[in-house]
């Protein structure tokens, strides 16, 4: 066990039940003086999610790395490889998602119009990634007020490349605008 995650626990046992942190830390380090066990922490998941383009709130991440540990091989561990291909399984289900709940959605959008290659970047990495969406649906139904007809895309991002799939579109049509995931949205 890393030091850092020792100080970690007893740190939130000190102040849960009122008593010395030093105290708590000895007992922990004495207990783990003797055991190795390699922590994954949903931030993990997270930056995983972040390099890779792949929306996700707190809460899904927090199941996704829970359905890994119970469902691991325990022969092959788990590695980095393994969240990713966790996270290429999972599906952000924004339509379930209350839409007060689309500021805990993780990610950098992309807005562009069909067939326009120009986008509007909403967030940055890696300080800007929480609260976005909300940001880029507003922009992407302003854009789509200004064209009706043209589906408004919005894409998450993938940290370290320029390669952006949509995932949601916006779309104006007469009296009402339609907010759906890419795969229907976009077909010709």
């Amino acid at each position: 066990m890393n030091d850092y995650m020792l100080e970690e626990m007893a740190d939130a046992i000190a102040k849960e039940l009122h008593v010395d942190n030093n105290a708590v830390l000895s007992i922990l380090n004495h207990y783990w003086e003797d055991k190795i066990a390699p922590v994954w922490q949903v931030d993990d998941l997270l930056e995983v999610a972040l390099k890779t383009g792949i929306p996700i709130t707190k809460d899904d991440a927090i199941e996704v790395l829970k359905d890994l540990f119970e469902g691991h091989d325990a022969e092959l561990g788990i590695t980095w490889i393994t969240l990713e291909v966790a996270l290429q399984e999972y599906h952000l289900d924004w339509k379930r998602l209350p839409e007060d709940r689309y500021g805990e959605v993780q990610g950098v959008f992309k807005v562009w119009r069909k067939g326009n290659p120009i986008a509007f970047q909403v967030g940055l990495f890696p300080d800007q990634v929480q609260g976005n969406l909300p940001k880029a649906l507003i922009l992407a139904k302003s854009l789509a007020d200004e064209t009706p007809g043209v589906p408004i895309l919005i894409g998450c991002e993938p940290r370290h490349s320029d390669d952006i799939d949509p995932w949601l579109a916006v779309m104006r049509e007469e009296e009402s605008l339609i907010v759906e995931e890419s795969e229907t949205a976009c077909m010709p």
